[in-house]
């Protein structure tokens, strides 16, 4: 591995980075501000700023059209990219924001029944470089914070659909299963709770390490599960 370039631009530590498109990279710092970077020449072309604390987390929708951050002051805010304009300021939790993702679009069915909301499905408008009726992304963001919970939020209209409820700590990190019909997430309480979008209900709780769990992932190539937590070890957990 060789260092190609080093990004100057941020006045305190950075919490999170995410490939935005080919030739773009975002991320969040402590400074309050999330910054767009293009690679090719490692310019900062663009700061998004709105957030009042550090910004913790960064996504990317799945066709780089959105970013969602998650921040200390309790807020989740999705953002265009091109524009650094706030699309959406979503407040509801009453504590830090550890992370926020966007739904998958093969989770949007789960979702809507989950929110009792009409199930046909939204595009993308058509232009010169996406095809006709491809599934819009970037409609839905989950967050999870210390207040606990998980809320499931709709993008467009700014409202939150469901919160999830039962972690007896901070919310640190989750995953949205490949089938798009579960969350996973992990908390300071130790466990790992398995969410059923369609219901909004924890179908599974289990022992996940011996101190504060912090982190998770999903393999795409295998069904399993790993998990990092405080007491220095990773669990591997076979998901079937």
């Amino acid at each position: 591995y060789k260092c190609v370039r080093t990004l100057h631009g941020h006045d305190h530590c950075v919490s999170a980075v995410r490939f935005l498109g080919p030739d773009k990279l975002v991320s969040a710092s402590r400074d309050k501000t999330i910054k767009v970077w293009e690679l090719s020449t490692g310019y900062c072309i663009r700061t998004l700023a709105g957030h009042s604390e550090w910004v913790r987390s960064v996504d990317v929708s799945a066709d780089a059209r959105l970013v969602c951050t998650g921040s200390t002051d309790h807020t989740v805010r999705v953002w265009d990219p091109n524009t650094a304009e706030c699309k959406a300021d979503l407040r509801g939790h009453e504590h830090v924001v550890e992370v926020a993702k966007f739904a998958p679009v093969n989770a949007y069915a789960c979702i809507r029944r989950l929110a009792d909301l009409p199930q046909q499905p939204a595009v993308v408008q058509n232009s010169d470089s996406t095809p006709a009726n491809t599934p819009a992304t970037g409609l839905y963001v989950v967050s999870g914070s210390r207040d606990k919970t998980l809320r499931l939020w709709d993008v467009t209209s700014g409202q939150l659909l469901h919160k999830f409820v039962g972690h007896d700590n901070w919310v640190r990190d989750f995953v949205f299963h490949p089938s798009g019909k579960t969350i996973i997430s992990v908390s300071d309480d130790r466990t790992m709770r398995v969410w059923d979008l369609a219901t909004g209900r924890c179908a599974k709780t289990i022992e996940a390490s011996e101190h504060f769990t912090t982190c998770i992932d999903f393999s795409i190539v295998s069904p399993l599960v790993a998990t990092g937590s405080v007491d220095t070890f990773v669990g591997l957990w076979e998901c079937r």
